[in-house]
């Protein structure tokens, strides 16, 4: 099997680290080159762009130490990366990377169209509620790092944070147990703390640092900041204090007790963080230390965390479980600080706990057109077997072309003959289609009434007599014609009725005449409700002598044709009265408004 050569290289405030590493499959991964170059010591409160520097010395580093690898993971400080750990609902992915895109617009100080994220579940899977992690980067920041490691001659692969570096490299290299521990990874700028409990993870970073200790010691030296940061490295050690004796030159006691109180005030921003993570993130105390970073070898540090802390004090190796083909005596100087290059390593060889990756856009656009490429030649081939098979057919069919357009000059010609021919009839059908409207509308005007008459007898009781049918428009009285009457006594017809289909007399003056009728449609008069004047048949020996004039209202409300029946008068009759009248006001269903 072909082995992998890939580069991790980690770009620092203060130094440029990187590890050259061969795999041939997973869990074969073995360093066989690394390298460490300083920075340019600068005061950090200068505000420069330190874009070319990194060039510089990047390429100087890479052809010293001959590195043969193309393809590149970078970590980037963690003081750049906006890291977020939040608790969403447990949901699809989709809707969390929605909720995470809502919370990164929430939390990132910039437009999230100017930055490039990522985001990871840690933990609670199954669970109700989902642990995320979310790391976001300005565009312009990552742009400018991947242009830097694109000029030295390499092309990147994977965008990883140095902390999420780290804490991948321990979970490969050290067991974690329920109890907590914590890994204090003290750089120049920032010192970074990553909980590990279980599981659980937790990340956050401090402004305290090495840079800070060399600013003290300018200040208190009254010296450059270049002369600080070789004074600190050459003389610098954590003064112990308590009984423990002084250095008897007078400058290294002083630099002693300045670097301890930048370490004193470090200490109480990690108890800060502890009780934060204990109280916000329901984690527990540490039980073990591990240091890391290139400030962390300053002499007696270890002394001083184990003395405040009262644990277990460590420094990290990242080399436990990860072979090596270098010399070890070499390795050993700088493996406090390689803990981010064996994780990148990591990153491009295996699965780690966590993996976001900020590759900028122009990388990705890159990649994607990379991947579209053979797209487009398949299209190009595409086309030019189309143009060449066109070319082909028009060659081949240009002897038939003159008969085929003889014959579809005689075809167009008949087929015009029968579009006239058709043209001709649809005239003709439209003519037909006018008059048998109009002879519909007579034939349905004069069997409307016949029809509504019909149905209206077929309910009528026995003792029932209806005397008038007063058809009325929202209680305007109208006449058969449409038009409106002055005198509400005017009915249109009336009638009586009873079982057995006995008939009811015809309206007065008879059927309309035709031609009115058509006038009557065109006046378009609709009739929605009815005034019903009738004769009750009076039975002395009845109960309830109105009893039929009722049967015949609730005839009335439950028959298709009304929607609500009013009674406007019944007459109270006496003995000698044969019959009684009694008068109703019948609204017409929507459906049965009459219309002529």
């Amino acid at each position: 099997m072909a082995l992998k050569r890939f580069l991790a290289l980690d770009i620092g405030a203060s130094s440029i680290k990187f590890g050259e590493f061969i795999s041939s499959g997973p869990g074969s991964l073995s360093l066989v080159n690394f390298g460490h170059a300083p920075m340019p010591v600068v005061d950090p409160s200068a505000d420069e762009n330190r874009n070319p520097t990194i060039v510089e010395v990047l390429k100087k580093l890479l052809a010293d130490r001959q590195v043969k690898a193309k393809h590149a993971a970078v970590s980037v400080s963690g003081q750049m990366v906006l890291t977020r750990f939040m608790k969403l609902p447990s949901t699809d992915e989709a809707k969390i990377r929605q909720m995470v895109r809502y919370e990164a617009a929430q939390n990132v100080p910039f437009p999230i169209e100017e930055v490039v994220w990522d985001f990871q579940v840690v933990g609670g899977k199954g669970e109700a509620e989902l642990e995320v992690v979310l790391v976001a980067i300005k565009s312009e920041i990552i742009e400018g790092v991947n242009q830097c490691v694109e000029e030295a001659g390499l092309s990147v692969e994977v965008v990883d944070v140095a902390p999420i570096a780290l804490y991948n490299a321990m979970r490969y290299n050290y067991e974690f147990d329920e109890s907590c521990t914590l890994i204090l990874d003290i750089g120049a700028r920032t010192t970074n703390l990553i909980f590990i409990e279980g599981k659980k993870v937790f990340m956050r970073n401090v402004p305290i640092a090495g840079n800070t200790i060399t600013q003290n010691v300018s200040q208190e030296f009254e010296i450059g900041f270049a002369e600080a940061e070789d004074l600190k490295l050459r003389q610098g050690f954590v003064g112990l204090g308590g009984a423990y004796e002084e250095p008897e030159l007078e400058s290294a006691a002083k630099l002693s007790k300045i670097i301890r109180n930048v370490m004193t005030r470090l200490h109480a921003d990690v108890a800060r963080s502890i009780n934060f993570y204990k109280t916000q993130q329901g984690g527990t105390a540490p039980k073990r230390l591990l240091l890391s970073g290139g400030s962390s070898i300053i002499s007696y540090a270890d002394y001083f965390f184990k003395e405040k802390m009262e644990m277990e004090v460590e420094h990290i190796n990242p080399f436990k479980n990860v072979p090596f083909q270098v010399p070890a005596e070499e390795l050993e100087k700088v493996a406090h600080s390689m803990g981010e290059v064996v994780g990148l390593g990591l990153r491009l060889e295996t699965e780690c706990p966590i993996e976001v990756n900020l590759v900028p856009l122009s990388v990705t656009k890159r990649r994607e057109f990379r991947r579209k490429i053979p797209f487009f030649v398949a299209a190009m081939v595409g086309v030019i077997c189309v143009v060449w098979a066109y070319w082909l057919y028009y060659w081949k069919a240009e002897g038939l072309l003159a008969d085929q357009l003889a014959r579809a000059t005689r075809d167009v010609d008949e087929l015009k003959r029968i579009d006239d021919d058709m043209k001709n009839a649809d005239k003709a059908r439209d003519v037909v289609h006018v008059d048998a409207e109009q002879i519909r509308n007579i034939i349905k005007f004069r069997t409307r009434w016949i029809n509504f008459l019909q149905r209206l007898n077929a309910i009528v009781p026995a003792e029932i007599w209806i005397t008038e049918l007063v058809p009325q428009n929202d209680g305007k009285v109208i006449s058969y014609i449409g038009t409106a009457v002055a005198a509400p006594d005017q009915p249109v017809g009336g009638g009586r009725g009873g079982r057995g289909g006995r008939p009811m007399p015809p309206m007065p003056g008879g059927a309309p005449d035709p031609a009115v009728a058509v006038a009557a449609v065109q006046g378009k008069s609709v009739v929605t409700e009815f005034e019903i004047r009738g004769l009750c048949l009076n039975n002395p020996k009845s109960a309830s002598s109105s009893k039929p004039v009722e049967d015949f209202k609730q005839n009335l409300e439950e028959s298709p044709l009304f929607s609500a029946v009013k009674i406007l008068s019944n007459t109270s009759p006496i003995a000698s009265d044969w019959t009684f009248e009694f008068r109703f006001k019948a609204t017409l269903k929507p459906e049965e408004f009459i219309e002529y």
